[in-house]
């Protein structure tokens, strides 16, 4: 073991912190450390995908060749224990383990299909609680901590809060033979044993095992981003791992949680001891969205002070009193007329919300990408339409868009002939321009006629494609009979505020609508955070009267994608918990104009 050397690099949005963070990656490498002995962990999936292509770019090499290298902590886990995928618990295990116990459960796949608001089921609750009591490092006996609130008709709660608890000597049950409302811990421990006779094991089980058997990565070199993330698990294993390197960098922003309701700690970045480094500078906000996020963050209990330096002076925070779905897209609509260059991103709070506005959104033709749906204009699906758009405009086509034209036009399009002889034609066509990559090559119409001779122009293409979706056959047939033909489907991106992480957009729409799992997870937390504010606050208490640290950080994020125009919205959404623009402001119902509230926000504080 050695004296680690540890760093904190903190970095507020749009500071630089992904750069400056490889950029020590490369100090590193020029100080001859082979690129073997770094290990990069990140949060997420995405998030390490995107370090790994950054990096890859920079050593000149494929970023596969990085996947040991740059990883999340589970995936490092999942390396570590030798676990094969069979061994993972998935969507279909849970469904099993809740439809024997007898619990309602809703797998992703089907919450991605909702289309509204609900609380979570039973099941995925209890699940949930499960994983949180392990991220957490708490007892099975603490599960009423988790920030859940549990109906009493349904659960069995503490005795010292359950009215229907029974008291008396302890011969006495706690419960009488008649209450058969669900035991908690009863159903997690079952949960658990079901893992275990069935030899499964979840991300959490990943990271005990790796904390109990002190497996180590194979590196001196250890760099953390978006530690402000983490577990109090996964910073067991980080601490673990520490006393085995040579110098440790961990980055982070602790106002940027966006994972708290799985059992993310800021604390755990603020209280680390190391050598710090701020970054000063935001290439992202101007001046007046940055005096509107600082407004809003300010409320936070504890946090790390950055003071940092916006891109420019000037911007523009505007907000909107429920206004309607047609409101928002005619809004959008004439931003990217009048701003022919810029792009725009929608944010919500939850997906059911994002889908609301896509129903309204599709039917004017308008090409966008879904950040947390892949239904939408995917790269497959824009392959196609750009094949169909220059074929009929009598250009050539590349070789990858050949490719989506015979794995998507509907089998009618090939007459007499097969698909495979497609397929086939491109691979032998590819063979004799001798190219690797597909879209280097060239594909001429006829050759595409000679093998689909009903392949499609623009006005039938949406009848003659398989494979996509309901929404995307509706976003095709809106597109190729309306006005914007020319608009890359980049310029606008739609998605949750989760997703939006990491992301910026010049004009950027924030709805600043709950939902009643929020609303939940906040009234049984305020109390701890706001004993004022907790006794104007019920879970069903609607306007929000005031915000709890972590839904503030979640706003923050969003707020803080935008390089030009911040736009917020109030009260969007029918029937959705609203959270008026002058709580997440000033954390309390002032009662002021709106327009007010907006002029003195994006003020200096000592204008103010």
């Amino acid at each position: 073991m050695t004296d680690t050397q540890v760093t904190r690099l903190f970095g507020g949005p749009g500071c630089g912190k992904t750069t400056a963070l490889l950029d020590r990656v490369d100090t590193l490498l020029d100080e001859d450390v082979d690129v073997n002995d770094i290990l990069v962990v990140s949060y997420t999936r995405a998030a390490a995908a995107e370090i790994r292509e950054r990096l890859a770019e920079r050593l000149d090499c494929s970023p596969r060749a990085l996947r040991g290298n740059v990883a999340t902590m589970h995936a490092k886990a999942y390396e570590l224990l030798n676990l094969s995928r069979g061994d993972v618990v998935g969507e279909k295990d849970k469904k099993e383990f809740c439809e024997d116990y007898g619990l309602e459960f809703e797998d992703e796949y089907e919450a991605s299909r909702r289309r509204s608001s609900r609380s979570t089921t039973m099941g995925n609750k209890l699940i949930a609680t499960s994983q949180w009591l392990q991220r957490t490092r708490r007892d099975v006996a603490d599960w009423y901590d988790v920030p859940f609130q549990w109906n009493v008709d349904e659960v069995r709660l503490p005795p010292d809060v359950d009215p229907n608890a029974q008291t008396g000597n302890k011969y006495t049950p706690t419960w009488p033979s008649s209450d058969e409302r669900l035991d908690v811990p009863e159903a997690i421990r079952a949960w658990r044993k079901y893992k275990g006779d069935n030899g499964l094991v979840g991300f959490a089980d990943m990271l005990e095992r790796v904390k109990q058997r002190s497996l180590l990565p194979n590196v001196d070199y250890l760099v953390i981003d978006e530690f402000q993330d983490i577990t109090t698990l996964q910073y067991q294993v980080y601490e673990e791992w520490k006393p085995h390197m040579e110098k440790v960098l961990i980055a982070g922003d602790d106002d940027q949680v966006v994972y708290a309701w799985q059992g993310a700690d800021p604390h755990l970045l603020l209280n680390e001891v190391g050598e710090d480094v701020i970054l000063d500078t935001s290439y992202r906000l101007p001046s007046r969205i940055l005096n509107v996020v600082n407004r809003e963050i300010d409320h936070v209990t504890e946090r790390q002070e950055k003071d940092f330096l916006p891109r420019k002076e000037g911007g523009r925070v505007e907000a909107v009193s429920s206004p309607s779905m047609y409101d928002l897209v005619r809004n959008i609509r004439a931003t990217i007329e009048q701003d022919e260059e810029g792009d725009v991103m929608l944010l919500f709070r939850a997906r059911y919300q994002m889908f609301q506005f896509m129903d309204e959104f599709i039917s004017y033709g308008i090409p966008f990408q879904a950040l947390t749906d892949q239904r939408m204009w995917t790269d497959r699906f824009t392959d196609y339409v750009e094949a169909i758009e220059r074929m009929e405009d009598g250009e050539d086509i590349n070789g990858l868009q050949a490719r989506r034209l015979a794995e998507m036009l509907d089998s009618a399009a090939f007459g007499t002939g097969e698909r495979d002889d497609l397929f086939d034609a491109i691979d032998e066509l590819q063979e004799r321009q001798n190219v690797e990559d597909l879209t280097e090559m060239t594909v001429d119409e006829s050759f595409i006629k000679d093998y689909a001779p009903f392949a499609p122009d623009r006005a039938s293409a949406a009848d003659m494609v398989r494979k996509v979706t309901n929404y995307q056959k509706r976003s095709l047939k809106a597109y190729v009979s309306g006005d914007y033909q020319d608009v890359d489907r980049s310029r606008v991106r739609v998605g949750t505020i989760h997703s939006a992480k990491g992301r910026e957009a010049d004009h950027v729409f924030v709805g600043t609508d709950l939902t009643e799992k929020v609303v939940e997870q906040m009234a049984a937390t305020i109390e701890d955070e706001n004993p004022e504010g907790a006794a104007a606050f019920a879970e069903s208490t609607n306007p929000v009267p005031c915000l709890t640290d972590n839904e503030r950080r979640v706003f923050y994020v969003g707020m803080s994608r935008a390089r030009e125009r911040l736009v917020l919205l109030e009260n969007l959404i029918d029937g959705a918990p609203t959270l008026p623009i002058d709580v997440l402001l000033h954390n309390e119902l002032t009662g002021r104009d709106l327009d007010d509230l907006m002029t003195e926000a994006q003020e200096p504080p000592a204008v103010q």
